[in-house]
């Protein structure tokens, strides 16, 4: 529908990209309101992870998008095309390109939108800042749905009753037969992203486009590992992907943020599975920092553990003490008093002394006197 340029905004010198509408569709009313549209869309959506608009506009005739640059590569050229070229992710690299999809689907869906076009090739990878590897950016809204949430109608239904449009790798069964689509259909293309990142391949290849919305709408797909040999995909995280990809619109997940939870859930659930040919997967290794963190933890817990214990030796001893305060066991008295009340012993029993040591010298005294008289 149109081709991307590099350009400079005037003023400021910002680098910027230009998409420009191609001239043999520029007489095509259909394809001028669809460009129109994503102008419209794009300028009331203001997220982090969805492409900025800065101007729409008219230049030499033909309609112009000016959006910001984003140097970086498509999830598309990532991944392969998941049909001859597949290249598959892990689990934790998946989620971590995935969760912005989902915040930024969750903030559209929230204002009416619905996107309809949902594929790798829509999913920008652009180089973060200092602590994040990439920043994560939702590209063309130019099939969006609005809805009766959108700040704005749209002026003519585009998509009508009957009409199929979309990418049929990536499109919902509702959307392959012509039904209503709404944000259970971008549950569902997510869930064929997450299929491919993490098995290498789409879930329905076959010769015709034809062919292959008519799998979207009556094949299951194969369980992930079967596709995927050797690869480690715990069991809860392909029976979240598998629900995302359920044919009844009611059997999904319900919103983007309710398949974000989900497969963080799952993705905390650390268990060895048995493949497809019946041989148990290799154990998953922890990282650094989960490493850490179970090592903090059995830290804390001997802690407690000690500590615990401690309290309850003081316990003890503080009970054996009142008990034999209460069975009427003398207290222990403190050298010091032992040594004041000797003292008071010797000075309270020196005066009675002297009079027994006068008594008995007078005493004495008389008996020598009387023996001297008899003489």
């Amino acid at each position: 529908m149109g081709r991307v340029y590099r350009a400079e905004e005037l003023g400021p010198g910002k680098q910027v990209a230009v998409k420009l509408l191609h001239p043999e569709v520029a007489g095509v009313d259909q394809m001028v309101q669809r460009f129109e549209r994503e102008a419209s869309v794009m300028k009331e959506l203001s997220h982090p992870n969805i492409a900025k608009v800065i101007e729409f506009g008219e230049w030499n005739g033909r309609l112009f998008l000016a959006m910001d640059l984003l140097a970086g590569k498509s999830l598309g050229e990532l991944i392969g095309d998941g049909i001859k070229n597949g290249k598959p992710l892990s689990v934790k690299r998946t989620l971590e390109i995935m969760h912005p999809v989902f915040d930024a689907l969750d903030y559209a869906h929230g204002r009416g939108v619905v996107h309809r076009d949902l594929k790798p090739e829509n999913i920008m990878l652009n180089a973060g800042g200092l602590f994040s590897r990439e920043s994560v950016k939702l590209l063309d809204f130019g099939i969006a749905k609005l809805g009766p949430q959108s700040d704005r109608a749209p002026s003519q239904n585009l998509t009508g009753s009957g009409l199929v449009l979309g990418t049929p790798g990536y499109m919902s069964p509702e959307q392959a037969s012509g039904l209503e689509a709404d944000r259970r259909s971008d549950v569902y293309s997510c869930g064929v992203i997450l299929y491919q990142m993490l098995t290498g391949r789409q879930p329905f290849v076959a010769e015709t486009p034809f062919d292959v919305l008519r799998m979207h709408m009556l094949t299951d797909p194969r369980p992930l590992r079967e596709v995927a040999t050797g690869a480690w995909i715990p069991d809860a995280i392909e029976n979240v992907v598998l629900r995302a990809l359920a044919k009844r619109p009611g059997e999904r997940h319900q919103s983007a943020r309710e398949l974000r939870q989900d497969l963080e859930y799952a993705s905390v659930i650390d268990y060895s599975h048995t493949g497809a040919a019946g041989g148990t997967a290799s154990p998953r290794r922890l990282s650094g920092g989960a490493r850490f963190l179970c090592l903090a933890i059995i830290a804390g817990s001997a802690a407690v553990v000690a500590g615990h214990e401690l309290r309850a030796r003081r316990r003890a001893a503080a009970a054996s003490t009142a008990a034999a305060v209460a069975a009427g066991a003398p207290r222990p008295t403190p050298a010091a008093d032992v040594e004041q009340d000797s003292a008071s012993e010797i000075v309270q029993e020196s005066p009675e002394r002297s009079k027994r040591n006068a008594k008995q010298a007078r005493h004495v005294s008389k008996r020598h006197s009387d023996r001297k008289h008899d003489r």
